[in-house]
């Protein structure tokens, strides 16, 4: 329902509706309208960092490793679902800033950057901080694509355009913290 119609329009007795149970048990498990938000945000997150953690790439060298962590990464984040979250997220959090930000501080932002962060880590790379350069390769990967989709409603990457970008953005940090 948020995704659809956005935080302000969507309604606890639609959610209701459509999932099933009593208005008495959402308020029970969430409190409010604002606590189920802030529930499927978590559950968001937490698939993003699902999709975008390999079974494994510990045996793997750092480039390779984050070549496969960054191409689900960028998949991920340029889906319909993540980004039509996003956009709410972005619009919707002014009327909840505090939640939002405590959202962001103690789980989802906190936690993608930790995967990446970790994953440098166990490569014994001399990068300097893991968490700055788990950032910094954040931000490369998400870069212009992930503005262009939420500007554009069939803007999509090919494999080729999305592994050449990973790739890139991968080898211009690691040049540069190198």
């Amino acid at each position: 329902m948020f995704l659809e119609q956005g935080y302000e329009t969507a309604s606890v007795n639609d959610v209701v509706r459509r999932a099933g149970g009593s208005l008495a048990t959402l308020y029970a498990q969430f409190g409010n309208k604002e606590g189920l938000f802030l529930a499927v945000a978590q559950d968001i997150h937490e698939d993003l960092i699902t999709a975008m953690t390999p079974e494994s790439v510990d045996h793997l060298p750092l480039e390779e490793g984050l070549q496969i962590i960054g191409v689900r990464f960028v998949r991920t984040m340029l889906s319909r679902d993540n980004l039509a979250f996003f956009r709410i997220i972005v619009g919707e959090g002014r009327h909840f800033p505090e939640q939002v930000q405590r959202y962001i501080a103690q789980g989802g932002a906190e936690k993608v950057r930790g995967v990446v962060a970790r994953y440098i880590e166990a490569c014994n790379a001399d990068l300097g901080d893991s968490e700055v350069a788990a950032s910094y390769l954040l931000e490369l990967w998400r870069s212009r694509h992930h503005y262009r989709a939420l500007a554009t409603a069939n803007y999509e990457l090919t494999d080729e355009e999305m592994d050449a970008h990973v790739r890139d953005a991968v080898r211009f940090l690691l040049r540069a913290l190198r």
